[in-house]
């Protein structure tokens, strides 16, 4: 979802509408057959540029970026190859021999264990359906002319999609697929409009011209409003608008507590073009930088100096402000850059043993994948240990369970450092190098990783799945998944005081960071630093500032000893409406 409320009429795109002829092919058409193929793809290809172009000129550089990766799937030996053969061998068409080869393509992606790498599926499903619509002679852009307040209602939105709903300046979007990392929610955050995503169904009820309400906060989408609800969501507009100007006032002011505790707010980015939203919402910093999402921002990015570009821009955008580096978490059958600058699927292009598969999310991803690559590991390190020397910037190292890991990544930066010295390039020299701690291991541990790294980083979300076995994108068992149990709090408590104890920072990201509700635990628990989104840092700020530390320091003590998660929510309920009663009521 993307906050905001809107108001317009329905403008549907289906590409489901083109019709696929499947057919078999004598030998003598076959060759005929490759030359259409080829055909569709160099028109493709020549759309493709021209949407960059358009990107460009309308300042959409994100958008420019992501359609420079579609021209590489279209230039991509196995998409074009399989393809070819399926025509060659087996004597289908090219539409049917193209969609049988996105199909494979597809699963190979529903196979990684991450929601990012997952909806990359989307990206095949776009470039075949370009390359589809030329084959077929259908129409390839479906954005053309639409009217003023159209919003969009689609199963999914390509950047090419983008480039036209730039110019038209759709109201709002509402896709049946996608999560927060698909390209509609990026492009909705950049480009300031409601969003609404996995609104299954939408496609078999709205109808072109129907008016709709989108609300962006509740995730919620009304088609054809009374009166009533039209009135209703006119003054929640109002009232939304009017609470987030409010809370945008408060960004010069300190974030404090009310007896003079100072806590960090920083922000977390995927891709450097949020950096405006985090400098605008007050952040002192950002807190975690998913480096994952390079290759969807420069996806021709190649070596350490490649690296040094991005991270520099980011690093320069923040005017000299910390930004923390998290290396690639990637894992199970992600997709990693390899050292010749082509992208390579570890394990997945060839069916793997059943338990690698059983639980990916337990298997080789984060710093275990980075360790056992160490080519590519190395290029990303030494373009963080580059860019130490533009501004103040921390590495971060993702998914640690084990000291030898976090000392084989420190002698890879050491040794990296000799060779930038010996070449009289400049880095930062006390370049701080943290730990995320993400599992209940390396909580217990604590302690050890704290003599020998120099920040901690809680990653909330992870630590809570793996502490309570609870995955809490699993229908039957999201209703586990409850930050307030007390295990979560006794381990966080843990490594707070191991940090303490051996002067190590320790800052909390995560969804739990960005929920004010849970401000009052984590100032308890110790927690002096918090990175989130950068939309929830003024209501965070806004509630940090009505409490007093002594008090939840005092609640906290008592919430430890409580024995449900149940009954600490209910028990920090009354007392917010106590310390906030204009928050939470």
């Amino acid at each position: 979802m993307c906050p905001g409320i809107a108001f317009g009429s329905v403008h549907i795109i289906d590409r489901r509408r083109v019709a696929v002829p499947h057919y078999h092919l004598p030998e003598a058409r076959r060759e005929q057959e490759l030359h259409r193929l080829e055909n569709a793809i160099t028109a493709s290809e020549q759309q493709f540029e021209a949407l960059q172009a358009r990107s460009e000129s309308a300042g959409l550089e994100q958008v420019g970026v992501l359609l420079q990766a579609h021209s590489m799937i279209l230039r991509d030996t196995e998409l074009r190859g399989a393809t070819r053969r399926r025509i060659l061998d087996e004597g289908k068409n090219a539409e049917w021999a193209l969609k049988e080869t996105i199909k494979h393509l597809k699963r190979l992606f529903d196979r990684l264990d991450q929601d990012y790498f997952r909806e990359r599926r989307s990206d095949i499903d776009f470039v075949g359906d370009r390359i589809l619509r030329n084959l077929v002679g259908a129409e390839t852009d479906l954005l053309d002319n639409i009217s003023e307040d159209a919003v969009v209602v689609a199963y999914d939105l390509s950047p090419a999609d983008t480039v036209n709903l730039a110019r038209y300046r759709a109201r709002a979007l509402v896709t049946e697929g996608g999560g927060p990392t698909s390209h509609t929610a990026i492009l909705a955050r950049a480009m300031n409009v409601p969003c609404v995503l996995n609104a299954r169904g939408i496609m078999n009820v709205a109808g072109t011209g129907d008016e709709i309400i989108v609300d962006g906060y509740a995730g919620q989408v009304i088609l054809q409003p009374d009166s009533s609800a039209s009135s209703q969501y006119q003054r929640t507009k109002k009232r939304r608008q009017a609470e987030e100007q409010a809370l945008l006032q408060d960004r010069s002011l300190p974030s404090e507590t009310k007896d003079g505790t100072s806590v960090g707010l920083l922000g977390n980015i995927e891709v450097s073009q949020e950096i405006d939203a985090v400098v605008a919402n007050g952040a002192v910093g950002i807190g975690l930088y998913r480096t994952e999402f390079i290759y969807l921002e420069r996806p021709d990015l190649q070596g350490p100096m490649g690296h040094f570009d991005v991270y520099g821009a980011v690093v320069r955008g923040m005017q000299g402000l910390p930004v923390t580096i998290r290396t690639v978490d990637v894992g199970g059958d992600k997709l990693l850059r390899t050292n010749d600058g082509t992208q390579a699927a570890l394990a997945a292009s060839s069916p793997a043993p059943v338990e690698s598969h059983t639980n990916p999310a337990l298997g080789l991803r984060a710093i275990r994948l980075s360790l056992k690559h160490p080519g590519p590991f190395r290029e990303q390190l030494e373009g963080i240990v580059r860019v130490s020397a533009v501004g103040e910037v921390r590495c971060l190292l993702p998914m640690v369970t084990a000291i030898d890991e976090l000392r084989e990544a420190k002698s890879a930066i050491r040794d990296i450092q000799e060779q930038l010295r010996a070449q009289g390039v400049a880095f930062d020299e006390k370049m701080p190098i943290g730990v995320m701690i993400e599992t209940p291991g390396a909580a217990v541990i604590a302690d050890l990783l704290a003599a020998e790294c120099d920040f901690f980083s809680i990653g909330s979300n992870d630590l809570i799945q793996y502490a309570l076995a609870t995955d809490r994108g699993n229908r039957d068992v999201a209703y586990l998944y409850r930050p307030c149990h007390p295990a979560v709090l006794r381990i966080i408590r843990n490594v707070c005081e191991s940090g303490r104890a051996r002067g190590v920072s320790v800052t909390l990201c995560g969804e739990m960071a960005a929920d004010p509700f849970h401000v009052p635990i984590l100032l308890g628990l110790g927690l002096r630093k918090l990175s989130m989104t950068a939309s929830a840092i003024p209501v965070v700020k806004r509630m940090l500032r009505r409490l007093d530390v002594s008090a939840c320091e005092t609640f906290v003590e008592e919430a430890l000893n409580m024995p449900t998660a149940k009954a600490i929510e209910e028990a920090l309920t009354e007392r917010l409406r106590e310390w906030a009663p204009d928050l939470f009521q």
